[in-house]
Parts: C-alpha cells; structure tokens; sequence
C-alpha cells in the first residue's frame, strides 16, 4: 500500500506538469496558481517518502519530469524568443550584440513573426557568447517550434548532469544522496529550466561541479568550473568572494585569476563585435530601469515617492548595486573559515537578492540547490511562495501586487530567523 501511495503521487504530478505547462496560460492567475499549488504538495508529499524510492528511482523520475516537456512552446516566460532572434541573426551574418531588435526588422533581415513575440525589442542583448553559441544551434532551424525544442535539449543535459553529480557533493557534505529529490521533483525547477528554458540550468550544473572539486582539493578545475557558470550568467562573479578564507592568499588569487581567465575566453570570439558595449548598455538599464518582485529597494522606492514625487530607481538602483556589493565583501571578510563553501555561496546570493530591484522565480534556483548541500529548508518555501509573483500577469499584461511580494519575503524572512538558531546550534556560523 505504501509503495502503491508513491506512484500515484508520481503519477498525479506527472499530470499536473502537463496540464500546467502545456494547456494553462501565465494569464490564468487563479488556475495556474492552484495547480502550481497542487503540484507543490505533491512534492513535498514525495519528498517525505523519500526513503521510499531508490538513488537510481529519483534520477529516472527526475529525467522523465524534464522530458515531459520536451514539447511544451514555453507559456509562463517569452524569453526563448529572443534565444532564437539572437541565433537567427548570426546565421544572417549580422552580430546580434550591435543591434536593436527594432531596427533590424525595419530593415527586413528577420522575420516579424518572431519580432512580434518579442519581450525586449528596445534592448541590446545581454546574454554571454555561450548562450549565444547554444541560441545559433537552434537557429539553423527555420521552424521556431523546433528550434526550441534544441534549446531544451541542451538545457535538460544540463539538469542531467546535476541530477547525477548532486548526489555525490551531497555524500561530500555527509548528507544523504537521496536528498536529490529536494531538487529533481521541486516543481519550480522543472518548469523555469526544462519548461521556460532559463540557463540558470547550466550556472546550476557549473556550481555544483565547482563544490564537488573544490571539495576533492582540485582547485584549479573548481575554478575551470566556476568561470564557466560565469560564462553562462555573468552574476556567479559574486562567488568568487566566497572562497576567500577557505584557500591561502596565494591561492586564492590564482582561483580568481582562473576563474575569470575562463570567463574571458568564452568572450574570445566576439573580441571584434560590440559584445561588450551592448552587455554595458543593457546592465545598466537593468539597474536603472528594470523592477520586478524586489524587497528592500521597494521599501526604498516608497521613500523615494514621499520625499521626491516619483519614483527614483535611476538613482537608487545603482545604490543599491554598489550597497549589495559591499555587503557581500564585508560578510566573506567577515565569515568563519569553518563555514561550508556551499553556504557560503547561499549567503551571497541571498544579500544579493535582498537588495537586488529585480528578482524573477528561476532566479533563486541556485539558492535551492545550496540550501539542500547546506542543510537549509527556506530556500524550498521560497522556491514556493516566489512562483506566487504570476498572479500579475493579465492578457493585456502585467501589473505587480505588491501584496503578494510582501507575503513572499515576509514568510521567507520569518522562516529564516525561525531556522536559523537551531542550524546554529553549539557552533559559530557567522564570524571568526
């Protein structure tokens, strides 16, 4: 009976990934938050019965969860259209950096039918040579259905890799390996990396392998791997912060010097583009311009409206840029050496995420995975509660409630200072 309970529970979530995925629109706020609701207690359902499923089960069901989508035209993110905008255009031989979106469909070199589906055509493209390098595989192909069908491919060899190599980072920390359905069934996962095609995928897979290297000694392919997830997502840079005290000076200077060396000659090929200039541009419109979901730079903007009349994020935001930064240094000067790398690196990321102005669902995806190496369980309410931020999606677009972002991060807080002490317990955590 026990065993019969674990595969309707495999069967009903299977279901639920589809329905959701395939026949329910990012628009559909109260259905696809019951679903995605359904879908989380489903999980955490199999995650209590654990012990009930095999190593080798958890990866097979993981595999299967990804590939069920392996059809899906992505329908919670728009994002991918851009993926194959970019690889169309090196095909056409005009650099995908050096161009808006605009002005190349008023010259005619692509399509409009691709143009029209576009979320960012007033941008320059932000997204690093390897994206980049996968984008232009997808793009030999004329059919845009197919095409994304590529893109998943990749992404779920990616999510295999960290479906494999997990396991063994978390027999490295002494944890059980079976700890890896936290993340293999964790519906948040499935569906912003395998469905909507975020390659966080890969910084995941690259920073789980930096750990389990790092963890063997083998420092310099932990920094091979390292720089790669910078090569995917510039953001991992901030990690390098968290390897300080945990190698001598000398070798820690070499680990950044490896590391970003390995970053650097992703951009070898597009040295003669304006690869870098269109990466500036964008990033600082990120910090200026874009808001979505953020915590303490709302609290902020609300000053900002009492005391100036209007919103004042082209001030603020770069602020609250260089305020993060400084954060993160001052914790990793400040940290114990006894720290973990893993929650090092979970840290970081959360300073940076506090006082980011923008935070999208797949964007905390690497906290979960090193929340499980760490031993936290916020990061899994999170991965809950953050997927709460669709509600604002309507057909004609999106308005944010700020009732449910206060929700989010509220409970999210609460439940770390709730965790935090018995994590704590008989050991200094913080500093040396």
């Amino acid at each position: 009976m026990k065993y019969f309970e674990k595969y309707i529970g495999l069967l009903l979530m299977c279901t639920l990934l589809i329905s959701t995925s395939y026949f329910t629109f990012r628009y559909e706020n109260i259905l696809l938050i019951a679903q995605y609701t359904a879908l989380f207690v489903l999980y955490l359902f199999l995650a209590y019965q654990k012990d009930r499923f095999s190593l080798k089960e958890i990866i097979a069901f993981g595999i299967l969860f990804r590939l069920l989508l392996l059809l899906l035209i992505p329908n919670l993110s728009d994002d991918v259209y851009r993926f194959l905008w970019d690889g169309k255009l090196w095909w056409e031989g005009v650099d995908a950096y050096a161009y808006l979106p605009r002005g190349i469909v008023q010259d005619n070199i692509l399509s409009s039918e691709l143009f029209a589906q576009l979320n960012s055509p007033n941008y320059y493209s932000i997204y690093p040579p390897l994206n980049q390098l996968i984008f232009s595989v997808a793009g030999l192909f004329e059919n845009i259905s197919m095409g994304i069908i590529v893109i998943r491919i990749f992404i779920i060899l990616a999510e295999i890799g960290t479906l494999f190599l997990l396991p063994k980072v978390l027999r490295q920390y002494g944890k059980d390996s079976k700890l890896l359905l936290i993340y293999a069934f964790n519906p948040l996962v499935i569906l912003e990396l395998s469905g909507n095609l975020h390659f966080e995928a890969f910084v995941v897979f690259f920073l789980i392998w930096a750990i389990f290297e790092f963890e063997k000694q083998n420092h310099n392919k932990s920094a091979v791997s390292l720089g790669l997830a910078i090569s995917f997502k510039l953001l991992p840079l901030i990690l390098l912060a968290g390897f300080f005290k945990k190698l001598d000076m000398k070798s820690y200077l070499k680990f950044i010097v490896v590391a970003i060396a390995i970053a650097i000659m992703s951009f070898l090929p597009f040295l003669f583009s304006d690869a870098l200039q269109g990466i500036i541009k964008s990033s600082s419109l990120y910090f200026q311009n874009f808001e979505f979901n953020a915590s303490l730079y709302y609290l902020i903007r609300e000053i900002g409206f009492a005391v100036k009349g209007y919103n004042i994020i082209a001030t603020s935001g770069p602020w609250m840029g260089i305020l993060s930064f400084a954060a993160m240094i001052i914790f990793n000067l400040l940290a114990s050496p006894k720290i973990k790398l893993s929650e090092r690196m979970l840290w970081t990321y959360i300073i940076y995420f506090l006082l980011a102005t923008t935070v999208h669902p797949w964007y905390v995806l690497p906290i979960l995975v090193l929340g499980i190496i760490s031993g936290y369980r916020f990061p899994i309410l999170w991965s809950f509660t953050i997927f709460l931020t669709y509600w604002g999606y309507s057909v004609s677009g999106y308005e944010e409630n700020l009732g449910i972002v206060a929700f989010e991060y509220i409970s999210l807080l609460v439940f770390i200072v709730i965790e935090l002490p018995g994590k704590n317990k008989n050991r200094k955590l913080y500093y040396a």
